[in-house]
C-alpha cells in the first residue's frame, strides 16, 4: 500500500521514509520544526488522506460499474433468448399448419381423382417426414404446463383428424376395387363399420367425400387451428413480459451506468484538483496525471465505440499539430490537445446497440448520436478549471455554413477550438481504417477536404492541414497508428 501510494504521489519508497524518519527527529527534539513547517506538515498529512479515500471510492466505483456491465450483458442475453423463442414458436407453430393442411389436401385429391399417389404422399408425411410431429415437439420445449395442455389437445384433435381421414381413403379404396395389400398398413388394418360395408361403390365415394368435406370436419380442423393460436397468444404474452421485464432492467442499469460515469469523471476531476491544490511545486507531475486521466477517459470512449478505436487520440494530435501550425503557444497547443481527446466524451452516453450498429442508422438512431454534442458538454462543463474542454465537446459538428449541429451555428459563432478539431475530426473520419472499410487514399482525403473548405470546415484550418500533410508530418502519424 504504502509503495502504491508513493508511485501515485510520483515520490520514492525511500523518499517517503526518510519524511517519516526527519518527522520522529523533530518530535524526539533533534530538530525543531517551525509552526509553519507543522502547518504545512498537517495540512499535506490531511490532502494524503483525502487523496487516499478518493483511490478506494475510485476502485468502489469501477467495481460497481463492472458489476453493472455484467447485469446488462446477462439482461440482454435474457431478452435475445426470449426473442429467439418467439420466432422459433411461431416457426414451428406455422409448420404444424402447414403439414396439417397438405395432409388435408391429399385426402381431398384422392378421394376427388383416386390416384394412389396422393395416398402415398400422405403417409410419406405422416410417417417419414412427421414435420408436424417435430414441430410440436420442438414447441413443447419453450412451453408451460397450460401451454403444453393447449399443444396436446391439438395433437389429440389431429390424430382424430387423421383418423377420419385413413376411414375416408379407406371408403373411397374399397369404392375402386383396389388391391388394398399395396396400401400401407393404416388403410389395411382400418375397420369399416357393418353399414358402410353394404354401401355400393357409388355411395362410398360419396361417404367418403361427405367425411372429409363436411361442415365437421371443417369444424375439427377449425378446433386444432384454434389451439395452436391459443398457444400462440399465451406464447406472445410470456415473451413480451420477458422482453418487457429485460428492457425495464436494462435501461435502469444503463441509466445507472451513466451516472457512475458521471460520477466518476466528477470524482476524478475533484481528485486532480485536490492533488493541484495539495503541492503547487509538482506541476509538472500533476500535469502528467492529468493528461493521464484525460487519455483514460479518452481510451474509455474508443473502447465503447468499437469502430472508432484509437480515433480520440488521433484527432487530438492533428488538432494539436494544427494549432501549433497556426500559431498557437505551446501551452495552447497543448489545450488544444487535451480538448480534442475529450471532443467526443458524450458517446458513453449512446446505448452500445446504437454506437456500434453495423449498418445504416435510423433517423431516431441518429438523433440518439448526434446528442452526444451536447450530452458531453453537459459532463465537461462542470469542470471550472478547464472550461474550453466543453467547447470541443459541444461544436465540433458545428458547420462554417450553419447547417451543423447542435445549435446550427456558422462562421466565427463556432469557437475556434472546435473549428480546428472539426477539421482534425473530418480527417481521422476519411484517413482511418474502420472494421467496416479502409481508409480512403489521401489524393482523394485532399480532394475531400479542399471541397468542404469554406462551408463544412474553417478554410484557414485546412490550409494549415494540407500544408502538413504535403510536410509528411500527418500522413507519417496516421500510419504508424
Amino acid at each position: 500500500m504504502i509503495k502504491f501510494w508513493c508511485s501515485c504521489r510520483k515520490i520514492s519508497l525511500k523518499d517517503g521514509c526518510r519524511g517519516v524518519y526527519e518527522s520522529a527527529l523533530y518530535t524526539m527534539g533533534v530538530g525543531k520544526m517551525t509552526k509553519k513547517e507543522e502547518r504545512q506538515m498537517t495540512r499535506e498529512t490531511r490532502w494524503d488522506v483525502v487523496n487516499i479515500v478518493m483511490v478506494i471510492i475510485s476502485f468502489i466505483l469501477y467495481c460497481v460499474l463492472i458489476y453493472t456491465l455484467v447485469l446488462g450483458a446477462r439482461q440482454y442475453d435474457l431478452l435475445v433468448s426470449a426473442t429467439r423463442n418467439y420466432i422459433s414458436s411461431i416457426e414451428d407453430a406455422t409448420l404444424v399448419s402447414d403439414a396439417s393442411s397438405y395432409l388435408t389436401d391429399q385426402v381431398h385429391h384422392y378421394v376427388m381423382d383416386m390416384e394412389y399417389e396422393h395416398v402415398e404422399a400422405y403417409f410419406t408425411e405422416a410417417n417419414v417426414t412427421r414435420r408436424r410431429e417435430k414441430a410440436l415437439e420442438n414447441l413443447v420445449v419453450f412451453a408451460n404446463e397450460e401451454e403444453v395442455a393447449e399443444i396436446k389437445e391439438a395433437l389429440k384433435h389431429s390424430n382424430d383428424l387423421m383418423d377420419t381421414e385413413i376411414y375416408a381413403m379407406r371408403l373411397a379404396a374399397e369404392a375402386q376395387e383396389e388391391d388394398l395389400s399395396d396400401f400401407p398398413p393404416e388403410i389395411q388394418e382400418m375397420e369399416l363399420t357393418v353399414e358402410d360395408r353394404k354401401l355400393n361403390p357409388e355411395e362410398k365415394i360419396e361417404k367418403a367425400r361427405l367425411l372429409v368435406f363436411d361442415d365437421k370436419y371443417h369444424h375439427a380442423r377449425e378446433e386444432i387451428v384454434d389451439y395452436i393460436n391459443s398457444f400462440l397468444d399465451d406464447v406472445v404474452n410470456t415473451t413480451s413480459r420477458k422482453q418487457e421485464d429485460s428492457i425495464l432492467k436494462m435501461n435502469q442499469i444503463m441509466t445507472f451506468q451513466a451516472a457512475l460515469f458521471v460520477i466518476l469523471i466528477a470524482q476524478s476531476v475533484v481528485t486532480i484538483i485536490l492533488i493541484i491544490l495539495n503541492n503547487r511545486k509538482k506541476q509538472k507531475e500533476n500535469r502528467m496525471f492529468i493528461n493521464q486521466i484525460i487519455h483514460a477517459f479518452a481510451r474509455s470512449i474508443d473502447i465503447k465505440d468499437k469502430y472508432t478505436n484509437g480515433h480520440s487520440v488521433r484527432v487530438a494530435m492533428y488538432a494539436k499539430m494544427i494549432a501549433k501550425k497556426a500559431g498557437f503557444s505551446d501551452k495552447a497547443a497543448e489545450a488544444v490537445y487535451n480538448i480534442g481527446l475529450l471532443h467526443d466524451i458524450g458517446k458513453i452516453t449512446v446505448p452500445d446497440e446504437i454506437l456500434n450498429k453495423n449498418g445504416r442508422l435510423d433517423d431516431y438512431e441518429y438523433n440518439v448520436i448526434k446528442k452526444h454534442t451536447s450530452n458531453g458538454s453537459e459532463i465537461l462543463k462542470e469542470i471550472a478549471i478547464a472550461p474550453e474542454l466543453a467547447l470541443g465537446a459541444q461544436y465540433h459538428h458545428e458547420r462554417i455554413d450553419g447547417r451543423g449541429y447542435p445549435s446550427g451555428k456558422a462562421g466565427n459563432e463556432i469557437p475556434e477550438i472546435a473549428q480546428i478539431i472539426a477539421v482534425a475530426d473530418t480527417f481521422d473520419a476519411m484517413y482511418s481504417t474502420r472494421p467496416y472499410r479502409k481508409r480512403m487514399p489521401i489524393e482523394k482525403v485532399i480532394a475531400e477536404l479542399k471541397r468542404c473548405e469554406g462551408t463544412q470546415l474553417n478554410t484557414e484550418y485546412v490550409e494549415v492541414l494540407l500544408q502538413l500533410i504535403e510536410e509528411g508530418s500527418i500522413t507519417t502519424i496516421s500510419n504508424t497508428e
